[in-house]
């Protein structure tokens, strides 16, 4: 993926694993650390949006009153699902791993 520069803000789902929210506003390009998670799903990547294009954005994914993505076309929704499956997946993954250990028997 490309090196995102400038200005930027994130559209996309929140990610409390790593304290990413909708958003939030970055100076100066992304964290390097971003670039591993966008090798795991490109569309993660693609909501981080320059902030001159934020509200045609947010017009598109058409937020209701209690924050939930209502949109049903454009690019933008389809990033926003993709990232929605991708971060349940990577849920899923990680509650399966920390459930296994030692079975105590009553």
């Amino acid at each position: 993926m490309k090196k995102l520069k400038g200005q930027l803000i994130y559209v996309g789902p929140m990610f409390p694993q790593i304290g990413l929210q909708r958003g939030c506003i970055f100076k100066n390009g992304v964290h390097k650390n971003f670039y591993k998670l966008f090798e795991s799903c490109p569309a993660f990547g693609e909501l981080f949006v320059p902030i001159a294009k934020y509200a045609a954005i947010r017009r598109e994914l058409a937020f209701d009153i209690g924050r939930q993505m209502c949109g049903t076309t454009g690019k933008y929704v389809t990033f926003y699902h993709e990232v929605e499956n991708w971060l349940a997946k990577r849920a899923k993954k990680t509650n399966e791993t920390t459930n296994t250990g030692v079975k105590i028997h009553a």
